[in-house]
């Protein structure tokens, strides 16, 4: 199971627009925490979800080389798993922490081999 929140349109803005976009996975990530926090859990995920693909992508944008944006990454994926727990769905809960593994996997090993490869969004 591969999940992703953002659509097209929307990964190639963050693409184009990083700087902006980093406000935007701010924002979302503040809005999901607020919502998973008062218990509403299933209206958490698009927002979580979203600064999540945010920040992968941002990832491979600085060359998988931004530790900061790699703690983001497994942070936000802390945060879809305890969601994902709540609403008992372990089929989703499992498929983010592999994704983020693949993801943060990637990442180090563009780092340490100097080869461009594009994230799965």
């Amino acid at each position: 199971m591969q999940i992703n929140y953002l659509c097209p349109k929307h990964a190639d803005w963050v693409y184009n627009n990083p700087e902006q976009a980093l406000h935007v996975m701010a924002r979302d990530e503040m809005q999901g925490t607020m919502l998973m926090q008062s218990g509403q859990f299933s209206e958490a995920i698009p927002y979580l979800g979203c600064a999540f693909d945010i920040a992968v992508i941002l990832l491979e944008v600085d060359g998988g080389e931004n530790n900061a944006m790699t703690a983001k990454i497994m942070g936000l994926t802390s945060l879809l798993e305890e969601t994902y727990f709540h609403l008992k769905l372990p089929h989703h809960r499992n498929a983010i922490v592999d994704r983020a593994h693949t993801v943060i996997s990637a990442s180090n090993n563009i780092v340490n081999s100097n080869v461009p490869l594009r994230f799965a969004v």
